[in-house]
């Protein structure tokens, strides 16, 4: 029966129905089928998002939506040119670095991806980049997004696994420089390749005067993730002290932001929210019922069982979040498959937090590969390019995430560094 629920869920979401639907219908049917009153639906449904920690959520998402209103975004990118434009293929290096630094402010790749691909795509082109490869360029690094704390999918992680946010946010550093470091050899190889242009020449000056234009919106990061690595805030309160300190710059300081638009980018903010919580809400009723079903164990042991080498196990893990990351959204995939994969990583001796940068980095290749590809889509919907146009450049940086995926997978040093 939880083979075949799964098998609905998947047809549901080939068929275009929205993800959080879904899984409440496919959860609907397995407890109708099951014999269990569905008035527990509303009641699980509930309970599955009445978590405080999930309030960092909007608010993360509401910090990222002022940051993204304000000239902060100008100032990241003067920031990204003075450091890296004196590169070969220029832009694109900025465009990876200025994706790094955007990372810490929203911790979401899919609104990272909708706000690059507007400043950076029409430039690049301007510079004689190819469209596609400047598509592929940003859509691929917004997915630092969710790597390089604070991150959205690492809060629902240490949620649904009761694993530490902060060792989440800490153990995300190192991999998401090496993410970024992996996108940048891409492009310089492609510049060699195709002699893209250097964007503007190295001067120690321009770099000082970027990077004090960038300074406030730099330290507002640096206060939200040290305030919580730190331990003196909450990941709640973390966020909220990321608002407040958004507000406050682009309000009153930079004069950016007025009532209208705060109230136009909150109302941004819980469109966003809504469709995470519903994916949230509706994951944890279908998750209750495979758990019930004793699915995770059934994996677990299928997946152990059919080798003792670590290296063939770690590997069967990936190949098998990756497979599920073409189909689910980041958030469905953590809140019911995580549990599955839980107990075999821990009998191979993995470290929680390790395997929860494992998994985002999965769910980061599955958001740039159908059918979902949620930041592909973002990307090519703001660009006006078909994903197969796209994939031609972006298969490369693609295989560079694998490779970023393989170093940590087998290096736990790379998440556990500064725990």
């Amino acid at each position: 029966m939880a083979w075949l629920v799964v098998l609905v869920l998947l047809c549901l979401i080939c068929f275009g129905m929205p993800i959080g639907f879904a899984l409440m219908i496919s959860a609907a049917i397995a407890m109708a089928f099951s014999g269990i009153d569905l008035i527990m639906a509303p009641i699980q449904l509930f309970s599955g998002v009445n978590k405080v920690v999930l309030l960092a959520i909007p608010l993360f998402i509401f910090m990222g939506e002022l940051m993204g209103a304000t000239s902060i975004s100008d100032r990241i990118i003067g920031l990204a040119r003075a450091l890296v434009g004196w590169m070969r293929g220029g832009l694109a290096h900025v465009n990876v670095v200025t994706s790094m630094f955007m990372a810490e402010m929203s911790g979401s790749a899919v609104a990272d991806a909708a706000v690059m691909s507007k400043i950076f795509v029409p430039s690049m082109e301007k510079q004689g980049y190819p469209r596609t490869f400047s598509a592929a360029v940003t859509a691929t690094s917004a997915t630092l997004g969710i790597i390089i704390p604070p991150s959205i999918p690492m809060v629902l992680y240490g949620v649904t696994t009761n694993t530490s946010i902060k060792d989440l946010f800490l153990a995300g550093i190192i991999p998401g420089l090496l993410l970024g470091s992996a996108f940048m050899i891409t492009s310089y190889i492609f510049a060699r390749k195709e002699g893209h242009p250097v964007d503007e020449r190295f001067e120690v000056a321009r770099l000082g005067t970027a990077f004090y234009g960038a300074l406030v919106p730099l330290l507002i990061p640096v206060l939200v993730v040290g305030g919580l690595i730190g331990g003196f805030v909450t990941p709640t309160e973390a966020a909220t002290l990321g608002v407040v300190a958004a507000l406050i710059y682009g309000w009153p300081i930079r004069r950016d932001l007025d009532m209208k638009k705060v109230y136009s980018l909150g109302a941004a903010t819980v469109r966003q929210t809504s469709v995470v919580m519903m994916i949230i809400a509706g994951s944890a009723v279908l998750g209750q019922f495979l758990a019930n079903e004793q699915l995770p164990q059934t994996i677990a042991n299928s997946l152990g069982g059919l080798t003792d080498n670590f290296i063939l196990r770690m590997l069967l893990i990936n190949i098998f979040l990756l497979f599920l990351g073409m189909f689910l959204h980041a958030s469905a995939a953590i809140i019911v498959v995580v549990p599955m994969l839980l107990p075999l990583s821990q009998q191979m001796g993995i470290d929680p937090v390790h395997f929860g940068v494992i998994v985002c980095l999965n769910l980061g290749i599955g958001q740039q590969t159908p059918p979902v590809a949620s930041v592909l889509l973002t990307v090519c919907s703001a660009t006006g390019l078909r994903i197969e146009q796209v994939m031609g450049y972006c298969k490369w940086f693609i295989l560079a995430m694998f490779v970023t995926l393989m170093i940590v997978s087998f290096t736990p040093f790379t998440a556990t560094a500064f725990l």
